[in-house]
């Protein structure tokens, strides 16, 4: 049987690229491939369920060899040794970083490498990492494909660093849940779930709100999360003197919220494939988003599942929210819609996906 190896940074993060790529190996695995997980760090075990027939091993422990890794050719020689030794036939980066060890690691073996980028195309300069963009090149060289989440990524890689029309394949993270509940919108809240940073755009969202706080007097808006931005953003609340906006910090129940509001905002700088929406959807929450770079506009249709706003721009944003608490039909209508859509972003949708991906390689 063919060994597929999940290659991760440090399988113990809580993050988003470590959640998707154990649930990714888990049901690949189910479906029957040989499947295992390597970490780069041997820093704890996997913060996320791996499931009994993944082998899990680590390739660096930080206190004994965090020395040697900075000399950049040791980890490369390690890692090349664990796939010879495995017999690994295809290589999965979970992070396109990773590439920059991978690619030069598969190099005179049988193994094949897919590098998957979480990131978004447009935010690589935030992240400021000259690694990431030697990754890319080495990427176009070495690898057999690479995974985005949007189709604008797609494109933007394609174009960007002239890769061919078939190697970047666009596969949407899943949607993870499917909720059974009654829609709310009686309860005239809404909310937002994410980390209180300059991420997420919670300024922007606060001063939409003050916009219109007044005039929907019995509406309240929820931002669940902690966060560096916690304090400013309680002081421009207190500052703009608004009543019904509530911080209830952090929860391991986010559901609970989902269940009780009548529409999400998101209100983001910059996203990847934003998981949030796909989970509040799962409820049934039409999603009143800013369209930024990437993942809104892949996931909402404006005026039919929710409502895109021009990126940062508070006024409309104002304006939409207001516009969704005046037409309770209207609300009813894009929930129905959204409990549709959202069958196209399931676990067994998007796996057969990658099966295909890995397939074709294997052939």
């Amino acid at each position: 049987m063919k060994k597929i190896c999940f290659f991760s940074g440090d399988i113990s993060r809580s993050g988003g690229t470590e959640r998707v790529g154990t649930i990714i190996a888990n049901k690949l695995s189910e479906k029957g491939y040989d499947v295992r997980i390597l970490s780069m760090w041997d820093s704890g075990k996997p913060f996320f369920f791996v499931d009994e027939n993944i082998q899990v091993d680590y390739l660096l422990n930080r206190t004994r060899e965090g020395k040697l890794y900075r000399t950049v050719i040791y980890p490369i020689i390690k890692l090349k040794k664990y796939i010879v030794e495995n017999d690994i036939d295809i290589m999965i980066d979970i992070d396109t970083l990773l590439s920059y060890y991978t690619t030069r690691a598969i190099q005179r073996t049988k193994c094949k490498l897919i590098s998957w980028e979480h990131f978004n195309y447009w935010a690589m300069d935030r992240l400021g990492e000259p690694k990431r963009y030697k990754a890319k090149k080495l990427i176009k060289k070495y690898a057999s494909a690479m995974v985005v989440l949007t189709d604008e990524d797609r494109i933007m890689h394609n174009q960007q660093y002239e890769l061919p029309e078939n190697f970047v394949e666009t596969i949407n993270n899943p949607c993870l849940s499917n909720v059974k509940v009654d829609y709310k919108f009686e309860n005239k809240t809404f909310v937002s779930v994410g980390r209180l940073t300059y991420q997420k755009g919670y300024e922007k969202l606060l001063e939409a709100w003050s916009m219109i706080e007044n005039d929907i007097p019995d509406w309240k808006l929820i931002i669940v999360g902690t966060g560096e931005l916690e304090r400013s953003l309680k002081d421009k609340k207190n500052e703009m003197n608004l009543k019904n906006v509530f911080f209830p910090g952090h929860t391991d129940n986010v559901g609970d919220f989902y269940k009780e509001a009548s529409a999400y905002v998101l209100s983001s700088v910059y996203e990847g494939f934003p998981m949030v929406i796909l989970e509040a959807q799962s409820y049934g929450l039409p999603v009143i988003s800013f369209d930024c770079k990437t993942g809104p506009k892949d996931l909402i249709e404006n005026n039919k599942t929710g409502f895109l706003v021009k990126a940062g721009d508070s006024k409309e944003l104002a304006r939409k929210m207001l516009k969704f608490t005046k037409d309770e039909k209207s609300a009813v209508q894009m929930s129905n819609r959204v409990r549709q859509n959202i069958q196209k972003y399931n676990l067994e949708t998007i796996i057969l996906k990658w099966c295909k991906l890995i397939d074709s390689l294997l052939r």
